[in-house]
């Protein structure tokens, strides 16, 4: 969860398309299966957890923090997921050996019920740092905005690859989260 919410973080601040573009081909080639394919369907708006309402997560904050206080800072930050992210209180700021990772993350969430996803994300943000938290928020829900397209992650995928963005986009549609039989083309291990 640490390594896509640095690339989030880095996607974020790097305005320019080839910036954005060599942050996600090097994220690709230093991340393993499956996180990178889920990192990937979050990316392009592929990763659906429809357990995670903003509801909910202003539940979880309220349950934590004045709920004034936390309106206030919503107001002022404009974001959601970032306000809680920021504003939730942890023992430390260094994510704990026990931070899940990302495929452990989607894999629950996708499995949880609506009545089991609170606990959930409550342990998470409670092991996560800021940069975590606002990672796991976006994506559970499904909100990056980080300023990258579906076709704009495709051509870094392309591009990681070797291959076309064309033959990318060929097989694209016959694919599913977490695109292992994808990875397995382009890095030579199936046809």
């Amino acid at each position: 969860m640490q390594s896509f919410a640095a690339l989030l973080d880095a996607l974020v601040y790097a305005p320019q398309r080839n910036a954005k573009l060599w942050l996600m081909e090097n994220w690709l080639a230093g991340t393993a299966d499956p996180d990178r394919g889920y990192g990937l369907a979050a990316l392009t708006g592929a990763l659906v957890l429809p357990h995670v309402r903003a509801s909910m997560i202003r539940a979880l904050v309220e349950s934590r923090i004045d709920p004034l206080l936390f309106a206030l800072s919503h107001d002022y930050v404009g974001d959601l997921a970032e306000t809680a992210a920021l504003i939730w209180p942890s023992a430390g700021e260094a994510p704990t050996p026990m931070a899940p990772s990302l495929a452990h993350v989607v894999e629950t969430l996708a499995e949880a019920g609506r009545d089991a996803a609170p606990a959930l994300l409550e342990g998470w943000l409670d092991v996560l740092d800021a940069s975590g938290r606002f990672a796991l928020l976006k994506l559970a829900t499904g909100a990056l905005r980080v300023g990258v397209s579906a076709r704009l992650a495709k051509t870094a995928v392309a591009r990681w690859g070797g291959v076309a963005l064309a033959d990318v986009e060929e097989v694209w549609h016959g694919l599913a989260p977490p695109y292992l039989a994808l990875f397995d083309w382009l890095e030579g291990r199936a046809p």
